[in-house]
């Protein structure tokens, strides 16, 4: 048996003249603020599937195919009718005639998919997903099958799967009713399992029949419940080869709009493609779960008439959201923001978010800034990073001991787009004003300082002087800890202190910004603690936003200039 033919777009031309190549199973999301161009790039490619005309967002689509044959494809598909000259089909109500003498060849040879652009590529706008859901028109199980539907209704495997995914949102299973008279509804409801004894078949169907009756139809329900099953009835046509999804989340809660994206990431086959807008990084989150590792992240941006393309690559994608910590955080929301604030904490995050939203509304704005945490300042290089590689307007809030690992600073500072050299005489200058003579511990001396301690006396218990004594033998002494609790002030006067400054215009150039009071809780000291707890603790105590007690942390929210 001739074999049928497969297809996919291979590369993409953007309008600022930037080439994006494709696998054959990549998952390609558009992201982005409003307004500059993901659904727009979409319809792009539809068209340019077709034919060459006039593109705004992706001007060029290049696509292979490979393996078989146009009519092994259509004879699949569909019956056909023959005329001598030409075959013709009907699939999905696109009516194709094809012609005997060359049109194999013709197709192949041709740049695009000209008018049999349908049979490889699925486009999912809004209304062809809330319009697919409306009844099929009954047929004979052995016609053509010209709906989604109708897979369903008359194979197995399509209605379970159909059933079973809506199931994993909605919690109850869709039926295709092909007992309802000229249509077939899909239904919601239980699986029906009729236990009963019947006289003949007609009656067994005919109470089957009154079940189905009284269920709801997922065409009299929420346009959530009916682009979730339009997704669903197109996913389920195996035979394409690209998908071209229009905000899939369109309608849906954000646990639905994950499931949504587990679906898409488990269905797909490893010879289907998709092409998919979103806002949603509930629905990203969702592909995450499942293919990482099939994924391509494309932000858009624009300024003006002038749109900007930045890629996040599959390896891109596997390092930053390996670490389960970063993948289950708020990170994906950074793609539909202005501007991205990475701290290294929690606490950081929502007191200086606080702090900001404070201050735009004082002046009559709206913030369009997130804050997001990097558990760590370990992690901070490797976020920015991936953030700075999409074009994200990234800042980063590092507390001062940051410093104290030139490794991690020399990390985030490289990333940053900062020549380490241009800092490393400072640093090291820096650094070695803050060394102690109690940094290190010596054994010989501890043991026998510690010996000296016990021989001392022949208590059986050992004394509180005693117990206090010892620990000052191995007690260390650090100028970091005076440095991360008092900030700049507590820097040495002389080189230690001009050092640090020439480090800090550098750093704050390239939009890393050191917390001059050391570290958060450093702004407000009247009240102790540290992380979550002194948070709450500072905005029960100051709830008016406007108390002197914030001056320090607002000049310095200020000077970053969000």
């Amino acid at each position: 048996m001739e074999k049928r033919i497969r297809a996919y777009i291979s590369e993409l031309k953007f309008n600022n003249g930037d080439i994006l190549p494709i696998a054959e199973n990549d998952i390609v999301i558009f992201v982005g603020p409003n307004n500059v161009g993901k659904s727009q790039a979409l319809k792009d490619i539809y068209e340019k599937c077709a034919q060459n005309s006039p593109a705004i967002v992706v001007t060029d689509v290049k696509t292979i195919k490979k393996d078989g044959t146009l009519l092994a494809l259509l004879n699949k598909l569909s019956d056909k009718n023959d005329d001598g000259s030409y075959l013709y089909y009907n699939i999905q109500n696109l009516n194709i005639s094809y012609s005997k003498n060359g049109e194999e060849k013709l197709f192949h040879d041709t740049y695009n998919y000209g008018k049999y652009r349908n049979l490889f590529v699925s486009q999912l706008t809004t209304e062809a997903r809330l319009s697919i859901c409306w009844p099929a028109p009954n047929i004979n199980r052995n016609d053509t099958w010209t709906n989604p539907i109708h897979y369903a209704s008359f194979d197995y495997k399509y209605g379970k799967w159909l059933s079973d995914n809506f199931h994993k949102a909605f919690g109850d299973d869709v039926i295709p009713n092909f007992l309802h008279g000229a249509t077939i509804p899909l239904c919601i409801g239980k699986t029906i399992r009729l236990n009963g004894s019947y006289d003949n078949e007609t009656q067994r169907q005919d109470e089957y029949a009154k079940i189905l009756e009284s269920y709801k139809q997922v065409d009299t329900q929420g346009d959530g419940i009916k682009s979730f099953t339009g997704i669903l009835l197109y996913l389920m046509l195996d035979y394409y080869c690209t998908y071209l999804i229009d905000e899939p989340e369109s309608f849906l809660h954000p646990p639905q709009a994950k499931i949504m994206g587990q679906i898409i990431g488990e269905t797909l086959k490893s010879n289907q493609q998709a092409f998919i807008s979103t806002h949603s990084e509930e629905f990203i989150k969702g592909l995450l779960d499942v293919c990482e590792d099939r994924l391509k992240i494309v932000r858009i941006t624009r300024s003006g008439d002038t749109n900007s393309f930045s890629i996040l690559d599959n390896q891109k994608i596997k390092s930053v959201f390996g670490d389960p910590l970063l993948k289950y955080s708020n990170i994906m929301s950074s793609l539909f923001h202005k501007t991205v604030v990475l701290c290294e904490s929690d606490s950081d995050c929502k007191f200086y978010s606080v702090i900001e939203n404070h201050l735009k509304q004082t002046a009559g704005k709206y913030s369009e800034t997130l804050f997001i945490h990097c558990g760590g300042k370990q992690r901070v290089a490797r976020i920015a990073s991936a953030l700075r590689a999409l074009n994200v307007d990234v800042r980063l809030i590092l507390d001062i001991d940051v410093l104290n690992d030139e490794n991690v600073i020399k990390a985030i500072a490289e990333v940053c787009g900062i020549n380490w050299e241009l800092l490393k005489t400072n640093y090291n200058t820096f650094v070695s004003n803050l060394h102690s003579s109690k940094e290190k511990i010596n054994r010989f001396n501890a043991k026998n300082d510690i010996v000296r301690i016990f021989d001392a006396s022949n208590n059986t218990e050992l004394s509180t002087t005693e117990i206090k004594h010892i620990k000052e033998v191995v007690k260390t002494i650090s100028k970091w800890d005076g440095i991360k609790h008092g900030g700049r002030q507590s820097i040495p006067a002389g080189d230690a202190t001009s050092a640090f400054e020439q480090m800090d215009r550098v750093l704050r150039k390239h939009y890393i910004y050191i917390v001059p009071v050391g570290e958060l809780e450093g702004f407000v000291k009247e009240i102790g603690g540290h992380g979550p707890e002194w948070v709450n603790e500072v905005f029960e105590k100051y709830s008016n936003l406007d108390n002197p007690v914030y001056q320090q942390a607002k000049d310095f929210i200020e000077g970053i200039e969000l």
